[in-house]
Formats: C-alpha cells, sequence, structure tokens
C-alpha cells in the first residue's frame, strides 16, 4: 500500500533519517517518511510480523519468569493501514513522564487489540490523539478510531462521537450527526447520551423542539443518578400540560434499553 501524508494526502514523499528521540522500536518496526508538500514527518508500520514476534518474546520471557511488570514503556501504536504518527518533541515526552502516567497509546497490548477489532481499545486509543496523551495530538486520526468503535455499537463511544459532533472539536461541527450518535448511545441506556439527547431535544438541535421527548429522555437519565438530567426534566414540567407529562412518564416507563448494535 502506498504510503500518503496524514495531513495533505499527498503520495510525494522521502525517506526522512532516524532520529534518536525515535527510539528502538521505531527504527526496528517503523519507516520514516516527511512529505515533499507540506513538510510533515510522519512514520509507518512497515514490520507487522516482527513486530508481533517480538512481542511474544516479550510475554513469553515475562511469564516464564514468573514476574509481574508494571506498566510497560510507552512505545508507540501499531496499526499497520490507519495509524501514522508524527514523532513528539523530546522536551514533551519528558514533561509527559514527569507529570502522567505512562500513555496508553503507548501500549503494543492495547495496539494491537485496537487493530483486531476490539472496540474499547478503540476508543482509548482514539481519545489519546484526540488529547494528545503520549501521541501527537491528531483529530483526524482520533475521529478514525472513535467512529470505528462507534460502529461497533460500543455506545461510549457513540456518545464520545456525537460531543465531538456536537462541540465541533475533532470533526465538523454538525447537530443531525451528534443527535444521530447520541440516540444510538441512549438507546443503549447510556446516562450521558441519554441527557445530550434530552438537551437536543429541548433546544432544537438537529431536531424539531419536542419537550415531551425531551422529558422522557431527561427522565431515563435521572433514574440513572444523573443529577443535571434530573434538575433538567423537573424544569420542563410547567412547559408541559399534565397530560403530557403523563404520556411522557408512562413512555419512560415502558421504555426498554436496545441490544448493541449500529
Amino acid at each position: 500500500m502506498i504510503a500518503k501524508c496524514p495531513s495533505c494526502r499527498s503520495d510525494h514523499l522521502r525517506r526522512s533519517r532516524y532520529r534518536p528521540d525515535d527510539g528502538l522500536w521505531r527504527s526496528l518496526f517503523y519507516t520514516t517518511y516527511r512529505c515533499r508538500d507540506c513538510g510533515r514527518r510522519f512514520q509507518r508500520l512497515t514490520s507487522p510480523l516482527l513486530l508481533g514476534i517480538a512481542v511474544a518474546s516479550v510475554l513469553s520471557m515475562t511469564f516464564g519468569a514468573g514476574f509481574v511488570l508494571g506498566r510497560a514503556s510507552p512505545l508507540i501504536p501499531a496499526d499497520a493501514e490507519t495509524v501514522i504518527v508524527s514523532s513528539p518533541a523530546p522536551q514533551v515526552i519528558a514533561r509527559e513522564s514527569e507529570s502522567a502516567p505512562a500513555p496508553v497509546t503507548g501500549d503494543l497490548a492495547l495496539a494491537a487489540a485496537a487493530e483486531s477489532g476490539d472496540p474499547k481499545a478503540q476508543m482509548v486509543l482514539g481519545m489519546a490523539y484526540l488529547k494528545g496523551q503520549g501521541v501527537e495530538r491528531d483529530p483526524g486520526i482520533a475521529l478514525q478510531w472513535i467512529e470505528k468503535a462507534a460502529d461497533q455499537g460500543y455506545a461510549d463511544a457513540q456518545y464520545a462521537l456525537g460531543a465531538m459532533y456536537l462541540a465541533g472539536r475533532g470533526a465538523l461541527q454538525s447537530f443531525p450527526l451528534a443527535f444521530q450518535q447520541f440516540e444510538r448511545a441512549a438507546q443503549q441506556n447510556h446516562p450521558e447520551a441519554q441527557y445530550s439527547l434530552g438537551v437536543m431535544y429541548r433546544n432544537g438541535q438537529g431536531v424539531p423542539v419536542d419537550k415531551s421527548k425531551a422529558y422522557v429522555w431527561f427522565n431515563l437519565a435521572a433514574a440513572q443518578g444523573h443529577e443535571r438530567a434530573r434538575d433538567a426534566r423537573d424544569s420542563l414540567l410547567p412547559a408541559l400540560t399534565p397530560d403530557q407529562v403523563l404520556a411522557a412518564q408512562r413512555a419512560a416507563r415502558e421504555w426498554r434499553p436496545a441490544k448493541r448494535g449500529r
């Protein structure tokens, strides 16, 4: 597969020289490129088989010796198809190691789980790229990983994706798309998504204003201990007729969560 620049998508690339801060694992398993058009330096996994053998060897030696190791040293996530990592500056790495725990994105087991399709691992990896925890912040890659998890029906990822679209953080702002993702998670009984869905119904964001439906979703979230949802539900009472309140309460009682799905 021909490598392309993650910033401008150009295939006008050249090999970039090894840097000391690239580390041993990068030098062994990654090829470093520099885009001739925009100048971005990035890396791509080129030896997945060797990486797998190395990981297997490390695990074998670890369990064979009977030692329980702590968190692994930060390594680079390995996605042969989609993950392209820009090299963080050495001073950033030092600051993170002093003030924060080892980033989950440096965990080979996590990276391997994400690549194999584990939605929770994909979600964690995506959030790391969104926040720049352990890797250079890259909203584009973050969006790809979180979308992968959301497409598998993972409610936390669907909620996170909805929040990204609602705020326009890491994705173009889109109220209809935010509503769609919140609804998918809310149907799985995700309290934050239920609250967010109620807000969108109440405010008419991505959907026509419907305070009765807003009450239903606020009520469902409040039943799980969501305090803001409880306050939002009660604040709607003056805007609804007694019959509307009774109907909304009945709808909440009859509602049943959906199984995880797309």
